[in-house]
């Protein structure tokens, strides 16, 4: 997922946002980690709490709204716009089309951000760390229609991303401690299989409740 209001171009964020090198995997993690819902108020797991506030240099990131919050205080308050998310010319498995027109993306959560922010129906697609192609389709900005409807979304942080902010990241440290987590599976038991070998703090919860995040991002800091 790519911060809005950075100056970093298409060659610059393909360095670091979103980079889909391997990462070193860590074994029997156990990182069984579930949302029921995208709603905004839910205690995040313990872990990912931690995890979180040291990136950003406070004691904890207890909900979805706390995170939403802090991204949106490290990019300035400002609203995201379709222009500010992270496009690439490449071809990619991460896109969305809106009345026709088809933006390619970088990350996945960007066509998501992408349909939190636009009235007209988009359609989106990615595909998932094990070659499974997702779709799904969303009306103003509401829920997610999703092929398979057992589809879930990731969304996570390194386990050493304090140690390389220091408690004051840079947006580089954020697409290269977040991006890679950010991720969506056919269903709960693909990402479980996946999160255990990944060397991150994450939790999942079902990719047709993941506007709500997406609409937090998108808001001014004086919307409430």
């Amino acid at each position: 997922m790519c911060h809005p209001n950075s100056d970093t171009t298409t060659d610059d964020a393909t360095d670091g946002c979103c980079d889909s090198t391997a990462q070193d995997t860590a074994a029997d993690r156990g990182a069984d980690y579930w949302l029921g819902e995208a709603t905004l108020d839910q205690q995040l797991p313990a872990e990912l709490q931690t995890a979180l506030g040291r990136f950003v240099g406070v004691e904890s990131v207890e909900t979805l709204a706390d995170w939403a919050e802090q991204i949106r205080q490290q990019v300035g308050g400002g609203a995201i716009d379709v222009e500010q998310l992270c496009h690439t010319d490449e071809d990619t498995v991460h896109w969305g089309v809106v009345d026709g027109e088809r933006y390619s993306f970088q990350c996945f959560y960007d066509a998501v951000i992408l349909a939190a922010l636009e009235a007209e129906p988009v359609a989106l697609h990615t595909v998932s760390p094990d070659g499974v192609a997702i779709e799904a389709h969303v009306v103003e900005s509401e829920e997610l229609s999703v092929t398979p409807d057992t589809a879930v979304f990731s969304l996570g942080i390194a386990s050493d991303a304090g140690e390389r902010s220091g408690g004051t990241p840079t947006l580089q440290d954020g697409y290269a401690a977040i991006c890679p987590y950010v991720k969506a599976f056919p269903d709960r038991e693909a990402y479980e299989a996946w999160a255990g070998d990944v060397p991150a703090a994450t939790v999942a919860m079902p990719l047709s409740g993941a506007t709500a995040f997406a609409r937090a991002l998108t808001r001014e800091e004086n919307d409430g």
